[in-house]
């Protein structure tokens, strides 16, 4: 199943760049239109004509999750934490190895919408190493009940926000702007430090600090984008 998986992302990326092609003809669909479809052909490549983990047996399911991790080409010690966070909550295994296909999906395209726009493929790519860190520290989130700097109620409402953001990288990737786009890839990648440094006891104070530090707000200011990420839908 490895070797068709390969096989199959090797054609996709072939009709993809044909599909982008087509796409930059004046009145065509944009390349992040396109982004979607091309998820739907990545997820039936590794998951099936289902085009979705959930209820693959065992041993296929363990295979996809390999490949998927095997073509995000992340540090070794980021894709340990990918597969723990696959263990970690079996109800969100699912969501979780999901997510992780449109984040192939992205990387991939990411380098045919280069070749059109430099600048905007460097955004998806960007966007979705930062999609791939979240879901490798997702095993922390709501890990600890409480948290030196957030109180009972900001700590449950970051720890929604947390678990939102791992169901919204298709949304990300193609609805946001570029420039909210960006923003979130800040965050998330200074949410990334903060938690490799060890600073903070929780995941959830990292995100907080870092929505601080990008948007250059205070606590109070940061918490209301927390609450809007949980709610966003």
């Amino acid at each position: 199943m490895k070797k068709a998986f390969v096989f199959g992302m090797a054609a996709l990326v072939t009709t993809m760049s044909l599909s982008l092609t087509v796409h930059a003809a004046p009145g065509a669909k944009p390349a992040r239109e396109a982004l979607v479809e091309y998820t739907k052909q990545v997820k039936a490549a590794a998951f099936g004509k289902g085009m979705t983990s959930k209820g693959l047996d065992a041993q296929k399911l363990k295979v996809a999750q390999d490949n998927i991790i095997n073509e995000l080409a992340l540090p070794s010690g980021k894709n340990n934490a990918l597969s723990m966070a696959l263990k970690a909550d079996p109800t969100k295994s699912a969501q979780r190895l999901d997510s992780l296909a449109t984040i192939v999906a992205a990387k991939k395209m990411a380098a045919e919408i280069s070749k059109k726009d430099a600048n905007e493929g460097q955004s998806i790519d960007a966007a979705a190493t930062a999609s791939a860190k979240l879901m490798a520290n997702s095993s922390l989130t709501g890990a600890r009940k409480t948290a030196k700097d957030l109180n009972a109620a900001e700590l449950t409402e970051t720890t929604a926000a947390l678990s939102k953001l791992e169901t919204l990288p298709e949304a990300i990737l193609t609805r946001f702007s570029k420039a909210e786009r960006d923003s979130y890839t800040q965050i998330i990648e200074r949410h990334d430090q903060i938690v490799e440094s060890g600073k903070r006891g929780t995941s959830e104070e990292a995100f907080v600090d870092a929505i601080m530090e990008v948007k250059g707000v205070d606590k109070a200011k940061a918490m209301e984008v927390v609450k809007k990420l949980k709610e966003c839908v």
